[in-house]
C-alpha cells in the first residue's frame, strides 16, 4: 500500500536517503556548513549545550533561522548574544526536530538540535520536494507563531 497526502502529512519519493542510528551527531551532519550558501532552518524543542551548538554555528554564523520551544529561552538568548546575525524565535509548543539545509537536504531526528548523551536516530533526505514542502507547511507556520529574539 502506498502512502498518500492527507491531514497527517504528504507522500513523496526520494532517491537519496540515509538512516543514522546512534552513530551521527549534529556536528557530523552539518560538518560542511561553511560551504553552504543558502539558508539553514532549524526546528527543535530544546537547545542542549549551547557551547556545542556554537561550535557548529560558528563555522557560518549567518543566514540561519532557528525555532525552539519557549523552554529553550536561556540557550536561545545565549546563542543570539554570541551570533547576532542568526535569527532565533521561540514557539509556545515546538517539539519538531528537523534541520533543513537549502536547497534540498532535510534531516529529521529523534534528538533536539545540540549535544545529546542518548542513543538517537535520524533520517537524512536529499529532496527538493521534501525540503520545499517541509519549509512551507511546517517551518513557516512555526515561525509565524513564534516570537523572535531581537
Amino acid at each position: 500500500m502506498a502512502f498518500s497526502d492527507d491531514a497527517g502529512g504528504f507522500a513523496f519519493s526520494c532517491d537519496d536517503a540515509k538512516m543514522s542510528i546512534g552513530a551521527s551527531t549534529w556536528n557530523t551532519r552539518l560538518s560542511q556548513i561553511a560551504r553552504i550558501t543558502g539558508p539553514i532552518y532549524i526546528m527543535t524543542g530544546l537547545l542542549p549545550d549551547p557551547q556545542y551548538i556554537s561550535q557548529i554555528l560558528g563555522k557560518r554564523p549567518h543566514n540561519i533561522f532557528i525555532v525552539a520551544d519557549v523552554s529553550a529561552h536561556n540557550g536561545a538568548r545565549a546563542l543570539k548574544a554570541s551570533f547576532p546575525a542568526i535569527c532565533i524565535a521561540l514557539h509556545p509548543n515546538c517539539n519538531a526536530k528537523a534541520v533543513l539545509v537549502s536547497p534540498e537536504t532535510v534531516w529529521v531526528s529523534s534528538s533536539d538540535f545540540g549535544k545529546t548523551t542518548k542513543v538517537e536516530s535520524a533520517v537524512g533526505l536529499h529532496s527538493t520536494a521534501v525540503f520545499n514542502r517541509t519549509f512551507e507547511s511546517l517551518f513557516k507556520k512555526l515561525w509565524a507563531e513564534s516570537t523572535e529574539i531581537k
